[in-house]
């Protein structure tokens, strides 16, 4: 257990900063308007929805390279040469779909209004996409560089940038934002801007460690070729499937308290932070878990994999129903720091009527969060995209259709958090199978 809070403390503390930044883009949306905050956070949905297929795809190169760690300790020259093809392949996926995906954006007002979104929503949702959007490549970077550093155990620099990255990320969004009146536009703007900067400085830090040296994406040049993005692909993409079958199930919500009111839609952003800052807790156990599952995995250590599992499922759980309890005690709190009650709505008693609900999807998605990352780092990730399927759009989005029409904004969280449910406990069932069948394989390799 001292192993995964070692390696997951600085993670966690990185999630949270990115989370502060995230929260800090939410208020100067909520001190611009109601709809500002509406309309960005829709805008946010898109976004994310689209950067989830290329990070879930590049971001398992650190799956790979801590697979590639374990392998290392037996044949360092293997391992070494594993770890060097990896990030190359990533650099090169990277800039393949940053050049894909940044023409999906031009077709997401048509989305929007297949999906019942009023005009004005989608036209502010589109100011702040399109200077948000060339966050995409500096950001598919440093996922590549964070990859690195965290499979080799350096995650304190990961820490140390996030900071940065907030340090310049919040004065360069509130002057274009509100000192130059480029209004969401100038948030997205600033954000893509402190992106560039970050991964330019990490980027060169990092590769000028004796340790990362070797790795240097620009060195032995001969290795590149599009053969490398395949390892990525066959593991990343079933990823990128869940992923977007999760953020589906969430951002599905989105879509359906679009259709109640605008107050349920900016209630429903203010929500879904929530239930990121747990998330923000839980990923970063579940990372640390999975980099540590990973190099047991390529060592053939089944008995580390089994004691990771069971001390990361334990800690995820605690973790998030203590959050969980803070959330319905104290929802105020949330009001008070996004200053629901200007006289106009009544969000606050809104709020008060949702938050439990939504404190219960915290312990399931931890639940989910781990089990998945944890089969990825054993490079399981076919099986557990199809449990996703079944959890989050045949049980989650039905359920949140079906209640929304009688609980309102509760029924929407209330069918995410069946969705959640019931995909946690799949995967989990899913990663006690798969431990015994790699237990049972090593022994038949002994043998």
């Amino acid at each position: 257990m001292k192993k995964i809070l070692t390696l997951a403390f600085p993670l966690i503390v990185s999630q949270l900063i990115s989370m502060a930044l995230v929260l800090t883009d939410v208020w100067m949306m909520s001190r611009l308007s109601v709809s500002a905050l509406a309309g960005g956070g829709l805008g946010a949905s898109v976004y994310f929805f689209i950067f989830i297929v290329a990070s879930s795809t590049v971001g398992c190169v650190a799956n790979l390279i801590a697979i590639a760690y374990g392998q290392r300790l037996a044949r360092p020259e293997f391992g070494n040469q594993q770890i060097r093809l990896a990030i190359k392949g990533a650099v090169l996926l990277s800039v393949i779909l940053s050049v894909i995906l940044l023409f999906a954006f031009s077709y997401a007002p048509n989305v929007l209004r297949l999906a019942g979104q009023p005009e004005e929503m989608i036209s502010l949702a589109m100011e702040y996409v399109d200077a948000l959007k060339w966050a995409m490549f500096p950001s598919l970077i440093l996922l590549v560089l964070r990859g690195l550093t965290s499979a080799l155990g350096n995650v304190r620099s990961i820490m140390v940038m996030s900071v940065i990255t907030v340090v310049l990320n919040v004065p360069i969004s509130y002057v274009l934002t509100f000192q130059l009146g480029m209004g969401l536009y100038g948030l997205g703007l600033g954000t893509a801007v402190a992106a560039l900067m970050v991964m330019l400085g990490y980027g060169l830090w990092v590769f000028k460690q004796q340790e990362y040296k070797p790795f240097a994406p620009w060195l032995n040049l001969e290795e590149y070729s599009i053969k490398l993005i395949t390892p990525l692909l066959v593991m990343g993409l079933p990823i990128a499937v869940a992923a977007l079958l999760e953020h589906g199930l969430i951002y599905g919500g989105t879509l359906m308290a679009g259709t109640i009111s605008i107050a349920s839609l900016a209630l429903h952003q203010i929500l879904l932070q929530c239930l990121s800052f747990t998330w923000n807790f839980n990923f970063g156990f579940s990372q640390a878990a999975a980099i540590l599952v990973g190099r047991d995995f390529g060592a053939n250590n089944v008995d580390g994999i089994k004691k990771t599992s069971q001390h990361s499922f334990v800690l995820v759980t605690v973790m998030s129903v203590f959050i969980a309890a803070v959330f319905i005690i104290w929802p105020e709190s949330i009001a008070d720091l996004f200053q629901l009650d200007n006289g106009e709505n009544n969000m606050s008693a809104l709020l008060t009527s949702v938050i439990w609900v939504v404190a219960l999807c915290f312990v399931v998605d931890a639940w989910q969060l781990l089990a998945i990352n944890l089969l990825r780092g054993m490079k399981i990730v076919s099986l557990p995209t199809v449990m996703t399927a079944i959890g989050y759009w045949v049980c989650g989005l039905p359920a949140a259709w079906y209640l929304m029409p009688i609980f309102g904004l509760s029924g929407i969280w209330a069918g995410i958090g069946i969705g959640l449910g019931v995909t946690g406990i799949l995967l989990l069932v899913q990663l006690l199978i798969s431990i015994a069948r790699v237990k049972t394989h090593y022994q038949e390799i002994e043998n």
